[in-house]
């Protein structure tokens, strides 16, 4: 188990909004010395005064992740003020709605500038000072990550590239024994203003499809991951499809293209013009819902951060699938020798065995039958004895 978050100092980026919003408010109110950065000044300065006002130790520096120079100073300055970092979350993140023949070159290039770049720079800038400190580096995907998702291409491909960054850099910091954690949280749909915030060329406002759990489920994966090492942790279903992928990809193929041309869809109209975050905030106190119907229980990611729980799944699904599997194994072991057998001595030299023990048990049932004392202690010798 790693250092309380209590006693932590931890830096979140794309804290204006949404999962990093939520995540910076939960922090401090578990006692972390918290540090904001985001490019919404605005949005930046009301999330720094709510967590001063309950008294927390509070720290914003606007900055746009795409930006090296910038990313370096915000580590530069957190050091400088607090003295160290011990956990760093990387969290920003921009979209573009439309088919991968809709979106220009330059928009698809500022999705992967924000959101593998940005947390490339953050990762190279945190680093140095998580190596001090043995801290913990967290970086935010999607279930993108592991899934394709039509209608955001751009930022699928931005997502699959976290994956092999975030599991590469985790074997090097092994392998160097640095005693840095590199974690990657996946989440599924959350109900957050990306969607209002992102970019569309759908003709309509892109809206999540079902699924969609709250921020604060996201906000808790991270609080455990930053206290406790984790490789990967997933929020909500997409997991457990992605999984569905590996075993059944053309059925889940199937499901994704079905859910996907239609469920990211809204019923409010919007043109590529309308207001959108794609290369500069959007104005406003930001805010962490989006105003969807979201579920406030996750249990996928609840299950994989209590032990015993996951233990005790993982039992059931031993029982339930791989007990039965090992019978088949040996069923089909069984049944080729036994048919086998029947061919090579003849089908009646086979039953021949079981005819007889048959014969014999219906002999002794009718002895019993005749011998047995009348009433209540013969009937129940009779029982016994024709058992």
């Amino acid at each position: 188990m790693g250092k309380p978050i209590s006693d932590q100092v931890v830096v979140i980026t794309g804290a204006s909004s949404g999962v990093g919003r939520e995540t910076a408010l939960r922090c401090a109110r578990k006692g972390a010395t918290v540090v904001i950065t985001a490019r919404n000044e605005e949005a930046l300065r009301a999330v720094n005064n709510e967590i001063a006002h309950d008294g927390s130790h509070v720290m914003a520096i606007p900055a746009d992740m795409a930006d090296w120079h910038q990313v370096q100073r915000v580590a530069q300055q957190v050091v400088e003020r607090f003295g160290r970092i011990d956990t760093w979350v990387n969290n920003a993140a921009v979209g573009v709605y439309g088919t991968f023949s809709q979106v220009p070159v330059d928009e698809f290039r500022r999705v992967m500038d924000v959101n593998l770049l940005g947390q490339v720079y953050g990762a190279k800038a945190a680093l140095p000072h998580l190596k001090k400190e043995g801290g913990t580096l967290i970086g935010i995907g999607a279930s993108s990550s592991l899934l394709p998702t039509p209608l955001q291409s751009a930022y699928t491909a931005s997502a699959f590239a976290l994956k092999g960054l975030y599991d590469t850099l985790r074997l090097e910091q092994q392998h160097e024994r640095s005693g840095v954690n590199v974690s990657l949280i996946l989440p599924s749909m959350v109900d957050t203003p990306f969607f209002e915030h992102a970019k569309t060329y759908l003709g309509v406002k892109p809206a999540p499809f079902s699924p969609v759990y709250e921020a604060g489920a996201v906000a808790d994966a991270i609080l455990h991951a930053a206290q406790r090492p984790v490789r990967d942790l997933n929020v909500g279903a997409g997991g457990l499809l992605a999984l569905a992928e590996r075993i059944w990809p053309r059925l889940t193929d199937a499901y994704i293209r079905r859910v996907s041309f239609t469920g990211q869809l809204s019923d409010q109209p919007k043109s590529p013009s309308g207001p959108n975050n794609l290369w500069r905030p959007v104005p406003g106190p930001g805010a962490i819902g989006g105003g969807y119907r979201s579920l406030p229980v996750e249990p996928y990611s609840w299950i994989q951060t209590h032990p015993a729980v996951r233990n005790a799944v993982a039992g059931v699904a031993l029982s339930a699938v791989v007990l039965p599997a090992i019978g088949l194994g040996l069923a089909a072991l069984v049944l080729p020798a036994a048919g086998f057998a029947i061919r090579r001595r003849g089908a009646a030299r086979f039953a021949l065995p079981f005819a007889a023990f048959a014969v014999r048990r219906a002999q002794r049932r009718a002895c019993v039958a005749e011998t047995a004392a009348p009433g209540r202690g013969g009937r129940l010798l009779s029982r016994i004895l024709v058992r």
